[in-house]
């Protein structure tokens, strides 16, 4: 029980570090507002994290593992909204493609509803020596574009490598808008829009002969 208590309290100040860097960065962050925003008191913020980067490094890992789940729930189809919107009758049908999609768009959630790897994803800007966010889920995207080239579902002439830079900065993209004051509903619609406005136009004809992308390989 004694456990339990102190596991959720540090969740809890892990996550009010990550809102307090999401807003003010590493720098202008404040243990003693994040102490205060959980209701502890600095001696209790320091018992379990005695410094500010103990708490960053928390922080970062906490994000690692979020994108974590969210790319094994792709992997394994459950990507909730993304997953249906990859299923939908009006998206990339190629496995391999519409599994990027849905990775790509499950990974801009998270960023857009997650504090924790907003986070992250600016202690990567400010702090240079941290690994980049991305490595967690891009060499994913990017093998499932390479796979998608090699199975003829994209164009010829589409680079795996450049439509894997475009979706890291479709991405990085989102969070800049919402730095910039942008709801999240209304960034992640566009995000959407654009993405499928790429993949529609490199995808390659259907194989059947018709001249329109997107087209299943049950069909």
């Amino acid at each position: 029980m004694v456990q339990e208590r102190a596991e959720r309290t540090r969740r809890a100040m892990v996550h009010a570090a990550a809102e307090e860097i999401d807003r003010s960065g590493y720098h202008g962050a404040s243990l003693a507002r994040i102490s205060r925003s959980v209701g502890m008191s600095m001696g209790a913020l320091t018992f379990h994290f005695p410094t500010k980067d103990r708490l960053v490094e928390a922080v970062q890992a906490l994000s690692l593992s979020m994108v974590g789940e969210a790319v094994a729930a792709v992997e394994a189809g459950k990507a909730g909204e993304a997953g249906e919107a990859v299923a939908g009758g009006d998206s990339v049908q190629a496995p391999s493609l519409g599994r990027a999609r849905a990775l790509i768009l499950a990974i801009s959630r998270l960023l857009a509803r997650e504090p924790v790897v907003r986070a992250a994803v600016r202690l990567g800007w400010e702090r240079p020596a941290q690994e980049d966010w991305t490595a967690s889920w891009l060499p994913r995207v990017r093998e499932l574009l390479v796979q998608a080239h090699a199975d003829g579902d994209l164009r010829q002439e589409a680079d795996p490598e450049t439509v894997t830079a475009l979706a890291a900065g479709l991405v990085q993209g989102l969070h800049c808008r919402m730095c910039a004051g942008a709801g999240a509903h209304d960034a992640l619609g566009q995000l959407t829009s654009i993405l499928d406005v790429i993949l529609d136009s490199l995808s390659a004809p259907c194989r059947g002969g018709q001249d329109t992308p997107r087209c299943s390989h049950d069909n």
